[in-house]
C-alpha cells in the first residue's frame, strides 16, 4: 500500500503497527512484527527520516497519518521533479558531446521557448515556413516580430490547424498578419508546432498529452535534417485551403458579384471552406448568423451555384481564394 511511497515492506509493516496506537522501542517492535532488532532499528530510522514516526527517549510512536502521508507525498514529488531536471541536464551534456546529436538543442519550458522562437524569428532573412496548431501556451498575441520581417520583405508561409480557428478573435487575429503579407492555409490535424526560416535552421515541438509535463521544442540546423521539414512542410502546404482574411471592417457591401467577391465574401468563404460551421464563421467575423446564410445565398445566386458544393467549386476554378 505504501510502497509507491519509497517504503519498504518491513518499514510499512512497522508504521501500521505503531498506527493502531501501540508506541514500543525497536526491541518490542522487533517481537511484535517478528524481525531482528538490528532491522526494527534500520526500519524505524528510515521511518523517522520520512517523518512518519518520532523517537522520543528510545521509544517510537507514529505521527498522524494524514499529515505524515501528505508530507511523504510532497517529498516524494519534489524528489521527483529534481530527478527529472537533473535526467534533462544529463541529457543536455550528452547532446553536447554527441557528434551525431550536433544539430539538435532541446529547449525545456515555456519562457525559454518563446525566446528561442523570438530569436529564431529575428535571425529569418527570407523566408519563414510554420505550423501553427493547439495547444497554446498564451492567449492571442501580436507577435510584433512577425510584423516586422513582413514589412522587411521576409515572406511567412503558415498552415493553421482547423481547431486554432475556433478559439474567439482567431481570424481577425490571423487576418492582420495575412493584410501585413503573411501567405496563410488552414489544413486539419496539423502534425506539430514547426517553423523553418531560411530553409537551414528549424524549431519544432509537439503538444504533450500530459499536462504536469514541461512543454519541449527541438531547435535542428543542418541541411539534411533541415529539408526533412521542409519536404513535410511542403505536402502540408499543398494539400491545405488558402485562408484569406481581410482587415476586420465593420462595413458590408453589397456590390455586383458578377466581378471580385468583396473582403467580408472571402473571409466567409476561406472560413466554410477550411470546415468552419456557419455560426462559428459568424462568430470569428462578428457578425450575425443570417447575415452570413444571406450572404452565401446571394453568392450562389450571383454565380448560379443550386448547392455550397457547387459555390466550392466555382469558388475554386475562379481563383477567389
Amino acid at each position: 500500500m505504501l510502497s509507491a511511497f519509497g517504503l519498504t515492506e518491513l518499514e510499512e509493516t512497522v508504521y501500521l503497527e505503531l498506527v493502531r496506537g501501540r508506541v514500543g522501542t525497536a526491541t518490542e517492535l522487533a517481537q511484535r512484527v517478528a524481525v531482528t532488532v538490528a532491522e526494527a532499528e534500520q526500519a524505524l530510522d528510515a521511518l523517522a527520516r520520512a517523518g512518519l514516526v518520532r523517537l522520543v527517549g528510545g521509544r517510537a510512536g507514529a505521527a498522524p497519518p494524514d499529515l505524515a502521508i501528505e508530507s511523504l507525498l510532497n517529498q516524494r514529488m519534489r524528489e521527483l521533479q529534481e530527478a527529472r531536471v537533473g535526467l534533462w541536464e544529463w541529457l543536455r551534456e550528452q547532446r553536447a558531446v554527441d557528434p551525431m546529436d550536433q544539430g539538435v538543442q532541446l529547449v525545456v519550458g515555456v519562457p525559454a521557448i518563446m525566446q528561442a522562437f523570438d530569436q529564431f524569428l529575428r535571425g529569418a532573412q527570407d523566408e519563414v515556413l510554420g505550423f501553427d496548431r493547439p495547444p497554446y501556451a498564451a492567449v492571442l498575441h501580436e507577435n510584433p516580430t512577425e510584423l516586422e520581417l513582413l514589412d522587411r520583405g521576409v515572406r511567412f508561409r503558415v498552415v493553421y490547424d482547423r481547431r486554432g480557428l475556433e478559439r474567439p478573435g482567431a481570424a481577425a487575429h490571423i487576418g492582420r498578419f495575412v493584410a501585413a503579407g503573411e501567405q496563410a492555409r488552414v489544413a486539419t490535424n496539423v502534425p506539430g508546432k514547426l517553423a523553418v526560416a531560411d530553409r537551414r535552421v528549424a524549431l519544432l515541438s509537439f503538444p504533450t498529452r500530459d499536462q504536469s509535463v514541461e512543454p519541449w521544442a527541438l531547435v535542428v540546423r543542418g541541411v539534411t535534417w533541415v529539408e526533412v521539414l521542409v519536404a513535410l512542410f511542403t505536402e502540408v502546404w499543398d494539400r491545405a485551403t488558402p485562408l484569406r482574411l481581410a482587415p476586420a471592417t465593420a462595413l458590408i457591401d453589397d456590390v455586383d458579384r458578377q466581378g471580385a467577391p468583396t473582403p467580408t465574401d472571402r473571409q466567409i468563404l476561406s472560413l466554410l471552406m477550411t470546415g468552419l460551421p456557419d455560426k462559428a464563421v459568424a462568430s470569428q467575423l462578428g457578425i450575425s448568423l443570417r447575415t452570413v446564410q444571406r450572404r452565401l445565398r446571394q453568392l450562389m445566386d450571383a454565380t448560379g451555384s443550386a448547392t455550397r458544393m457547387q459555390l466550392g467549386w466555382f469558388v475554386a476554378r475562379n481563383g477567389w481564394l
